[in-house]
């Protein structure tokens, strides 16, 4: 029987391959596919009109409930469902495209009646009792179909229970087998191999004790212990300990600990069971260590707060002593994620810079500290890891479409894809030819949080159907909401009809573009928007009235565009010659002229006298008078400094932001007066962690605001092994 949506929950077949809703599963034989409910819900839809065309148009009304999304996102889950089924553009034995019409699936389909779930009594470890099956799900079935579904769900279960869990992918060209770690509540990072393969080392958030300790994970016996000091800490000693790392006689640990009275690297030793401080850390934007193979350095990162660059040292392991290599030629740019060649004579980077939205991989030379670009792309990679040979380096995209394990040949500079993965840590071990990561899933939305009209504070989503929504930003009118939102790694430009709810998409990045911060004209009608790609940046601007765009005219990269609150001038973020400056255009007289030469992350104009900014890598936030033809010597002043957030916007004489209160030690909006100084408590607010742009808009009477939520966020520990 067919079901009425294709939402229900029906199993069903397709040629050869068992659909299972329920658990979103697609099986063949042995083999178990998870896909995603969107790609579930598209071969359903395709299944109940199945040997019917379906045009695009109806596909994404039905699954996605708007026809304003992207046509891409189908054509997405089209291509992940043909990959599933083992099919592709050119061979299209199961879902067909049909040229200016749609898609077709072409295979005979089964319908399953689900009448009532498995029933599995409790399981000990001594003894497993067998699972009853209350009703048949499918009254048509043949036993041994029957039969050999209870066997796949009796594994899968098994599977589940046990401290490992196991998964297969198969393709043609290689099979991956997949190895859950762990499966708690804690978050995981950091994760490293000890040399012999035989541990594990990663940072893990105990939420109980609200403190990050480091787990040595037992790879023989599945046995966890914890390095440093035992549990037993009073409160006003807690601390944090990050990034592991192994020595490579697997003797010791070295790592950092963070407490209130600063941060230490850190040695563990596994024989004597001793933990020694060897250095204050250098100060540092990020957070990384690692072994020289002789066991005499620790590289790590430190930061320059005038240059704003991030820079490697190394630390002796016999005394504590610094060596800072050479610092990036880049402004405002980092050496980030730094791995040891397994010679010992060069040190992998990801070479981060922010203003040219550029990620490299570089080698720099231990000896001569020269530094060599390898690899230079437009997507964020957050981890590189050395083969066994030295003549390979693996790194690890992320916050893109090709999300994953990539690997690039040294000699040839040829990149391929190892598997498509979302994480945020990497390691691989030279003796298993093993891979360990941490599994990541994050989503994040525009929250609002508002008063009722019994006076209480509420907070609640705004999206319940849009994926991965950020950059809130609202109309001067209070009418429209415009955002961003990401779907298969591509970004588009949306507005939001606050009076009927209605979502109008105006703009849809390219690949490996992002899109930055919509803000809006003083009377509402238009929209800019920063389109950020590999070593390049414009600014789009939309009249919402007339229904056109158009790309500010320069010959520069350009980003982060704005008006005055009269709309008289023009202000903009521009690469003259490798420097970034802010500036200032009269769209009257069009004049234009120099405000601000500093690498910043944001900044804002509101009387036209004064700007607000903040430089990259910091949390401060700065103003200085605009400077204008009689005056002299401008100096900046430091407004604030923002606590466990980067998340601000100034408007109308004032300045909220995010910042954690010293009194409830939670999140808070908070407004500053600009005119007295003084800052008071609004409410809490519960914002995700970003570097850069503005992720807060507040409704003019305060009544009502928009901001970025980190939504879900989980980790596991991934052991992957290819065949």
């Amino acid at each position: 029987m067919k079901p009425n949506t294709a939402s229900a929950t029906s199993n069903f077949s397709v040629g050869e391959f068992n659909v299972l809703s329920s658990r979103n599963l697609v099986t063949k034989d042995a083999e178990e596919i998870l896909i995603t409910p969107k790609m579930l819900n598209v071969l359903t839809e395709l299944a109940m009109h199945q040997g019917k065309t379906l045009s695009k148009e109806q596909l994404i009304l039905s699954v996605w409930g708007s026809i304003h999304t992207s046509d891409m996102v189908l054509s997405r889950a089209i291509s992940d469902l043909r990959k599933v089924f083992g099919d592709s553009a050119k061979q299209q034995h199961y879902i067909e495209t049909v040229t200016k019409q749609g898609y077709r699936l072409k295979k005979k389909v089964v319908w399953y009646e689900y009448q009532q779930e498995v029933v599995v009594e409790s399981i000990t470890d001594t003894q497993i009792k067998p699972l009853q099956v209350a009703k048949a799900w499918y009254l048509d079935l043949k036993n041994q179909v029957m039969v050999f579904l209870v066997i796949t769900f009796s594994i899968v279960f098994l599977m589940f229970i046990n401290q490992n869990t196991t998964h297969i992918n198969s393709d043609n060209k290689s099979q991956i087998q997949l190895t859950y770690l762990t499966k708690d509540d804690d978050t995981e990072r950091f994760v490293r191999f000890s040399h012999d393969g035989q541990y594990l080392a990663y940072t893990a958030n105990n939420k109980e004790k609200a403190q990050l300790r480091i787990r040595l994970h037992s790879l023989i016996d599945n046995k966890i212990t914890y390095v440093g000091e035992s549990d037993t800490i009073n409160a006003s000693q807690k601390h944090s300990d990050i990034s592991p790392a192994f020595s490579p006689n697997g003797f010791e640990v070295a790592y950092k600990q963070l407490s209130a009275s600063g941060c230490y690297i850190r040695i563990f030793n596994f024989i004597n069971l001793q933990d020694r401080e060897l250095a204050e850390c250098p100060y540092s934007q990020t957070h990384a260590l690692d072994y020289s193979p002789d066991g005499k350095y620790l590289v790590t990162t430190v930061f320059n707060h005038i240059k704003k660059i991030e820079s490697l040292v190394l630390v002796s392991l016999a005394d504590g002593t610094f060596k800072t290599l050479s610092a990036p030629i880049h402004k405002a740019s980092g050496h980030l994620w730094p791995r040891f060649s397994p010679d010992g004579r060069k040190i992998a980077v990801v070479h981060y810079r922010p203003n040219s939205n550029l990620w490299s991989i570089g080698l720099v030379n231990v000896k001569t500290e020269e530094y060599t670009d390898i690899l230079v792309i437009g997507e964020e990679i957050s981890q590189v890891v050395w083969d066994e040979t030295g003549d390979s380096i693996y790194y690890l995209v992320v916050k893109s479409n090709d999300n994953g394990i990539w690997k690039i040949d040294l000699e040839t500079k040829a990149t391929h894809k190892v598997e498509s993965i979302s994480s945020s840590s990497l390691d691989f071990d030279e003796v298993s030819k093993k891979f360990v990561f941490i599994e990541r899933e994050s989503k994040f939305n525009i929250w609002q949080t508002f008063k009722s009209q019994s006076g209480d504070i509420k907070s609640e989503p705004v999206f319940k159907n849009l994926p991965q929504t950020h950059y809130p930003s609202l109309s001067s009118n209070n009418k429209m909401l415009a955002f961003v939102s990401t779907a298969s790694g591509i970004d588009s430009l949306w507005l939001r009809m606050l009076n009927n709810n209605a979502n109008v998409l105006l703009f849809q990045s390219n690949i490996k573009e992002k899109l930055s911060e919509p803000t809006w004209s003083f009377d509402g009608k238009k929209l800019l928007v920063s389109v950020l790609g590999p070593n390049s940046s414009r600014i789009m601007q939309f009249d919402v009235e007339l229904g056109n765009a158009k790309q500010l005219e320069s010959k520069n990269n350009v980003k982060m565009g704005k008006w005055s609150s009269d709309g008289n001038i023009l202000y903009w973020y521009e690469e003259i010659n490798g420097t970034w400056h802010i500036m200032e255009k009269n769209l009257t007289s069009g004049l234009q002229h120099i405000i601000l030469s500093q690498p910043v992350s944001r900044f804002e104009v509101l009387d036209k006298n004064t700007l607000y900014y903040q430089k990259i890598g910091t949390s401060q936030v700065h103003s200085r008078l605009i400077k204008k033809s009689n005056m002299q010597n401008i100096k900046d002043e430091m407004l604030l400094v923002l606590r466990g957030s980067y998340t601000w916007e100034a408007k109308s004489g004032a300045l909220f932001y995010i910042s954690k209160s010293l009194k409830s030690k939670k999140q808070m909006l908070f407004k500053m007066n600009l005119f007295t100084g003084e800052s008071k408590e609004l409410f809490a607010i519960d914002t995700m962690l970003t570097l850069s742009g503005r992720h807060l808009s507040v409704k003019d009477d305060e009544s009502h605001v928009y901001y970025t939520r980190q939504q879900k966020y989980h980790t596991d520990i991934v052991l992957m092994k290819s065949n």
